[in-house]
Formats: structure tokens, C-alpha cells, sequence
């Protein structure tokens, strides 16, 4: 049992890379199979179709988002809305770090699937869902230092949906610049929703303006 679920996780870990590297159309089972050392009688044990899989991808990058993103990006600040931009923060290191090959896998994955592929959609809307949700919570969190009458959901949609287009943008510009841009706007909309009376005690790490322009390796976290 405990080879089949090694196996199981090389598989899903191959197609992560893959599928975000290359796409899923231009991914074949034989190269999962090879690269995840893996016999056609194991994939298909586990995985009765390829989009089985995608899905399976998926649910791993959703389960993931507690502990590899959101639990890392709280021991960073104090301040909820921080904690918001260090996730973003994730997002750009992974980007970097892979020579902007790797953007979002629920990103890449709905969009070239979601049309065709019901099961992909399903589970790709989950991970939006579970993103957008644990945004909110933290803006909840923050909620004594927002004005009144904002709408919490809204703003984590914003945020969400903000990042995964730039995430598009700056792989095909290969370039932080587009995300920096946008991240630079969440913070010049999120600075305006602060209350003007919250101090540096209530908030330990303030909302600034990002600068007038920006430079290609812009780090919009010193701002």
C-alpha cells in the first residue's frame, strides 16, 4: 500500500509540473509515465482517464493551500491585510524561482480545460473558492481597521481574481513587472479602505502607495 501511494504521489507530482509548465494538451500520459517512473498498469490504476488526474492535481494544490501557503504567509506579520500580500508574495517567489513557468495550476488548468472538461471545472472552482474564502477570513480579521461598509467577499474576489491574471501576464512577459503592477493597485485600493484613525499599534505594518513607476525588479514587499 505504501508503494502505490509513493507512486500515486510521484504521478500527481509529475503532472503539477507538467501541466503547469507545458499545458495539458501538450502533455501526454507516456511522459508522466516516464518521468514519475511509473508502469501504464499503476497510472491507470489510480487515474481511469488523464482527466482524472488533472482533477487529482487539483485537489492537492486546494488541500495544499493551509499549509503551503496561507499557515506560512501568518507567521510573517501580525497585521491580517500583510498577511494577504505575503501569499501574494508566494505566488511571485514560485513564479521566479521557475523562470516564469510556473504560474497558478488551478489557473492553467480552467483555463484550457473548463469548457470541455466538467470534472477539471468542478474541482478548479473549489480551489478559487477555498482561495477567495481564506482572503476573506483575514480581511474579517481586519475588519476593526476598514471602514465601514465594505464588502469583505468582494475585495478577496478582487484580490484573487487580480492575482491570477497577472499571473498570466507576467509568463508571458516573462517578467515580475505585471504582477509587481498589480500588486502595487491592490495595495494603493487596499491603503484607501483603512480607517484614517488606525494607529501604528492597531496596525503594525501600514498600507503605503506603491511608487509612481515602476523598475523591472521592482519588490513591491519594501514598499
Amino acid at each position: 500500500m505504501a508503494r502505490r501511494s509513493t507512486t500515486r504521489d510521484r504521478l500527481v507530482s509529475t503532472a503539477t509540473d507538467l501541466f503547469s509548465r507545458q499545458g495539458y494538451g501538450q502533455t501526454g500520459v507516456n511522459e508522466i509515465m516516464q518521468r514519475a517512473r511509473a508502469t501504464s498498469g499503476s497510472f491507470y490504476h489510480f487515474f481511469p482517464a488523464k482527466e482524472d488526474l488533472a482533477a487529482a492535481v487539483l485537489e492537492r494544490a486546494t488541500e495544499g493551500l493551509e499549509t503551503e501557503v496561507f499557515k506560512p504567509a501568518a507567521e510573517t506579520a501580525d497585521d491580517p491585510v500583510e498577511r494577504i500580500f505575503a501569499v501574494l508574495d508566494h505566488y511571485r517567489q514560485r513564479l521566479v524561482a521557475s523562470d516564469f513557468a510556473l504560474g497558478s495550476p488551478a489557473g492553467c488548468l480552467a483555463a484550457e480545460l473548463s469548457e470541455t472538461h466538467p470534472l477539471v471545472r468542478a474541482k478548479a472552482r473549489e480551489f478559487f473558492d477555498v482561495t477567495i474564502n481564506r482572503i476573506e477570513s483575514l480581511l474579517d480579521e481586519a475588519a476593526d481597521s476598514l471602514v465601514a461598509g465594505v464588502d469583505r467577499h468582494e475585495v478577496a474576489e478582487l484580490v484573487a481574481c487580480t492575482l491570477e491574471g497577472a499571473l498570466v501576464v507576467a509568463r508571458a512577459q516573462q517578467s515580475a513587472a505585471p504582477l509587481d503592477a498589480a500588486v502595487g493597485g491592490l495595495r494603493r485600493h487596499l491603503g484607501l479602505l483603512r480607517r484614517a484613525d488606525v494607529g501604528a499599534e492597531d496596525a503594525p505594518v501600514p498600507m503605503r502607495p506603491a511608487p509612481p513607476r515602476l523598475r523591472h525588479n521592482a519588490d513591491w514587499r519594501t514598499w
